[in-house]
């Protein structure tokens, strides 16, 4: 069969091997494997596959992906997520809406520290919905809220994501990661504003609490509660930022910091060590066999030439460059109902990425965008992470439907701040263009 058709075939199977909830990682290395041993024969590909795999997932810049987890883990441990909460809750817990205000602003602060929107989710589900819940709001609005505002983990630094599309994309990855700082906090007073409006018209769905301490004092008191946070991101963002770590070095700090601060609150014993060992392992596992499935995957479109027919194809449509990225935030909210982020982003990533060099883009400014809008397939259906782990968390007390239907009016806010950092770009990059390098 001629390369180009088999690598047709093969993106053929992997969608319907997806669609039948294969393994995404086992679909692509296994699709990949038998796409390059039929171009290139069984034995070259048996020596040309475990090079190219190993070369790939061996990136040292990947180093820092495990120890981000490692110091969300450690942090959420040491009661930084409760802590966080409390403080977000001192500050604007009697606004209109004021819980639901107190879990995106705990899920900020969260972020920073966690990376992960999966690892967000799960923790603020356990501490906020429940607390929503007792004061008398809808169950589609507090887990609506919270399975939205874990993605402020893919905006807000040290974010995953980021990370792993700077080694994609060949981009500088502290750029990426300082990029997202005012994106996250433009993602806060959106949903914190959106909120508080909602709240005023539907005060059924979001009672006012009136019991709870914002004068001065507690919110002078909740300052100190969050400094270990707020050393964290001092360490890793600052560092990153002045020019004086590399992000995988600013990795190493955070989860050093962060076992620190949980030794510290004595909050650290032999039995949350190991779990926070053991979930590092099982997370970061299941990234390194997506990246890794993904590559073969990739190399076998590669050498099937779809790759580069499909960007020949799309640059002669010639379409105007705002068209054409418009036509792309549109794929990825497609591909995000069916996809994983980290699936989405390598699958697509190689062929997306000529046409924007070609086109003149600022690669960093289109990480910050993708971040956002691959999230957004984190809350929709079928696929959805963020809900099924928010699902998990909470168990029968929760129905999938209710967190979907919750998750709905975020989306379409989601897509208004993609729209303002599609206009004004400078949003994302001008702090980047002030670090010192």
């Amino acid at each position: 069969m001629d390369p180009f058709w088999t690598g047709v075939a093969g993106t053929i199977a992997v969608m319907l091997l997806i669609v039948f909830r294969f393994p995404i990682a086992f679909a692509l290395a296994g699709i990949g494997t038998f796409g390059v041993a039929s171009i290139f024969g069984f034995n070259k590909a048996l020596t040309f596959i475990p090079y190219q795999l190993y070369s790939h997932i061996s990136h040292f810049t990947f180093t820092a992906v495990p120890l981000f987890l490692l110091m969300g883990y450690f942090a959420f441990n040491a009661g930084l997520t409760q802590e966080a909460y409390d403080a977000a809750r001192a500050w604007v817990g009697k606004l209109p809406g004021g819980l639901a205000v107190t879990t995106i602003g705990g899920c900020a602060l969260f972020a920073a520290t966690a990376g992960s929107s999966l690892a967000e989710c799960a923790a603020m589900a356990k501490i906020a919905v429940p607390e929503m819940r007792k004061s008398g709001y809808s169950m589609r609005l507090a887990t609506g809220v919270v399975a939205s505002a874990g993605g402020m983990a893919v905006v807000i630094p040290p974010s995953i994501i980021m990370i792993i599309y700077g080694v994609i994309t060949e981009t500088s990855i502290g750029e990426l990661l300082i990029a997202g700082v005012i994106p996250g906090i433009l993602y806060f007073t959106v949903f914190a504003l959106a909120i508080v409006g909602y709240a005023r018209l539907r005060p059924e769905s979001a009672p006012r609490e009136l019991n709870v301490d914002t004068s001065w004092k507690a919110r002078r008191t909740s300052i100190k509660k969050v400094w270990g946070i707020a050393t964290l991101f001092a360490l890793v963002i600052g560092g990153i930022y002045a020019g004086l770590v590399t992000p995988t070095e600013a990795a190493g700090l955070g989860a050093v910091g962060a076992f620190a601060l949980a030794a510290i609150k004595k909050k650290l014993d032999r039995v949350t060590f190991y779990g926070a060992i053991v979930d590092t392992v099982k997370a970061s596992a299941m990234i390194f066999l997506l990246l890794g499935g993904a590559s073969i995957f990739t190399i076998f479109m590669s050498a099937s030439g779809v790759i580069a027919s499909a960007t020949s194809s799309l640059i002669d449509l010639q379409l105007e460059p705002h068209l054409l990225l418009v036509a792309l935030f549109g794929l990825y909210i497609v591909l995000g109902m069916f996809l994983d982020s980290i699936s989405m982003m390598i699958l697509t990533l190689p062929l997306v990425l000529p046409i924007l060099k070609t086109q003149g883009f600022s690669i960093i400014w289109f990480g910050v965008i993708m971040c956002m809008i691959v999230e957004i397939g984190c809350i929709t259906p079928p696929m959805g992470l963020n809900v099924y782990v928010i699902k998990g968390a909470l168990g029968k007390s929760a129905d999938l439907t209710d967190i979907f239907a919750g998750a709905l009016p975020f989306v379409i806010l989601e897509v208004l701040i993609v729209i303002v950092l599609y206009s004004f770009p400078n949003i994302a990059l001008w702090l980047p263009g002030m670090m010192i390098k």
